[in-house]
């Protein structure tokens, strides 16, 4: 369904956004669905909410591509809507090469002025520090807290030990080019930024709502500054993932220590959702979890037991196992459990028909295939193709998995080029880091694949080893994955893998809820 921009303006002052406020809007227009009018719809909605005393503005950092920073030609890298708000005859924009900022409306002007007089890009006398000082508002649309600048004003503030020093070039008003050194400059991963959004919930300074798909975030500016200054004083590296193979936070955690040597680090503040089960965790979730049966033998009922007990209602069966059809659905209609997808290797013609059978048989919602390792560029239409005629006669949706050494993008862009409707992707966030990449900021957070993702395996790696990792301590970059795909209304599938050995499943399990819980 279209969204129209009467209906963003309803949700926008739903959720608390009134005339005359100072607004920082951070968004994905994708996850609003399609929008009538596309950015400037949205644009025009908040403009329209915040009316003519109010001031609209947005992040328009640009790429970190070495070029001198000229604020009327450089574009924004902040998404669409950004994008297209900066290029708006009446928006402003700062000139601070780092962190820029387009502005309309009463205080733009002000708000926007001597940006980059500041060496800090965050700092007190810069938009983000104005913002505050004024009682201004952040809005996510689409969006979790990992696009949180304000953050990096509090780390600017207490000065951090991990912040970094780094020089730029930016275009004058007057058209010369001077060179300036960035101090206190945030840069690197920031997992634990996630955990301030049960603070903000519970300390009343977010509220939380939904335009279309899109999850939504009204927060209090200054008393979220508050929160943060609070637990980021008490513990300099709150605002950093606890994962042990995360590069960027180990290190920074190392900065931490070395600097306050000596000095105790009080570590407290997220409330704990003690008492939740997996079960009463999914309860309000639109997308379904499921885990594959890992085992179709003389170990299945052993295997179904703990699915069934740790609160899960579906699993995923492979074409591997020869399972008798009949036997199993007798099984899992004893414990409540329905086979939501049927996974199988790409094969011949005849091999895909079948695959396609038994996903009739067991009334799956999906057949799962994983492509080939190393499918060259040039066989991927064939194969998309070929998968296509499969869906279609017999009448089963497929979901296409990204194997090791193919760009999940790559996929994503030849799916939108079949236009098979039968056909989606299907994202294995290990074997892109396996493989050495980044499995969200280089793969869900931009571009293709987020626009055709129904299924995520939901399996941990380490990529330097390739060993198998619980859910969050790995380079899977699982706990950005599963909290940005939450802000768009994902109602697909996550798989949830059990690692290898006795207590594998449960490892996962208590993985994920770990997960689930910190954001």
């Amino acid at each position: 369904m279209m969204l129209a921009q009467r209906e963003i303006e309803s949700g926008l002052a739903a959720l608390g956004l009134q005339p005359g406020a100072i607004v920082m809007v951070h968004s994905s227009l994708s996850s609003l669905g399609p929008v009538h009018g596309g950015a400037n719809a949205v644009i025009d909605a908040l403009i329209e909410v915040v009316g003519s005393g109010g001031t609209l503005l947005m992040p328009t950092h640009p790429a970190r591509d070495g070029r001198t920073f000229d604020p009327d030609v450089i574009p924004s890298d902040m998404g669409v809507i950004s994008e297209t708000f900066r290029q708006r005859p009446d928006v402003l924009r700062s000139r601070h090469p780092y962190h820029p900022v387009a502005g309309y409306g009463a205080r733009a002007e002000g708000i926007l002025s001597d940006h980059e007089k500041s060496a800090v890009p965050d700092g007190p006398e810069t938009p983000y520090g104005r913002l505050i000082t004024l009682g201004g508002k952040v809005l996510h649309v689409g969006c979790d807290l990992d696009t949180m600048t304000l953050l990096h004003t509090v780390e600017a503030e207490l000065d951090l030990p991990y912040l970094r020093e780094l020089e730029m070039k930016y275009v004058a008003e007057n058209g010369e080019v001077r060179a300036m050194t960035i101090r206190r400059c945030p840069g690197g991963h920031r997992g634990g930024v996630l955990k301030f959004d049960r603070l903000f919930r519970a300390e009343g300074a977010m509220a939380v709502g939904s335009i279309g798909p899109a999850v939504c975030r009204l927060i209090d500016a200054p008393r979220a500054v508050a929160i943060m200054r609070r637990e980021m004083s008490r513990d300099p590296g709150f605002a950093l993932d606890e994962n042990p193979h995360c590069a960027d936070c180990v290190g920074y955690r190392e900065k931490i220590a070395r600097s306050s040597a000596g000095r105790p680090v009080i570590r407290s503040g997220v409330p704990a959702a003690s008492g939740e089960t997996l079960t009463s965790m999914l309860a309000d979730e639109e997308f379904t979890l499921s885990v594959p049966l890992w085992t179709v033998d003389a170990e299945t009922e052993k295997a179904l037991d703990l699915v069934s007990a740790a609160g899960i209602s579906s699993v995923e069966v492979h074409t591997n196992h020869q399972v008798d059809i009949d036997d199993l659905c007798r099984r899992l209609g004893d414990r409540d459990l329905n086979v939501v997808v049927v996974r199988t290797p790409f094969a011949s013609a005849e091999k895909l028909a079948e695959a396609c059978g038994i996903a009739t048989g067991f009334n799956a919602a999906c057949l799962h295939v994983r492509l080939p390792d190393g499918l060259k560029p040039a066989g991927l239409n064939g194969a998309l193709e070929r998968l296509s005629r499969a869906a279609e006669d017999g009448e089963v949706n497929v979901l296409v998995g990204n194997p090791v050494g193919v760009n999940p993008s790559d996929i994503a862009g030849e799916l939108r080029e079949v236009g098979s409707a039968r056909l989606n992707m299907a994202y294995d966030p290990a074997a892109v880091a396996g493989s050495g990449g980044s499995p969200f900021y280089r793969g869900l957070y931009k571009g293709p694949v987020r626009r055709s993702v129904r299924h995520v395996d939901f399996r941990d790696v380490v990529a330097a080893s390739g060993d198998p990792a619980v859910p969050g301590e790995g380079n899977a970059e699982l706990v950005e994955i599963l909290s940005n795909l939450r802000c768009r209304s994902f109602d697909g599938v996550f798989c949830l893998w059990p690692l290898p050995g006795a207590s594998g499943f449960k490892d996962a399990v208590k993985g994920f809820r770990d997960i689930s819980m910190r954001i």
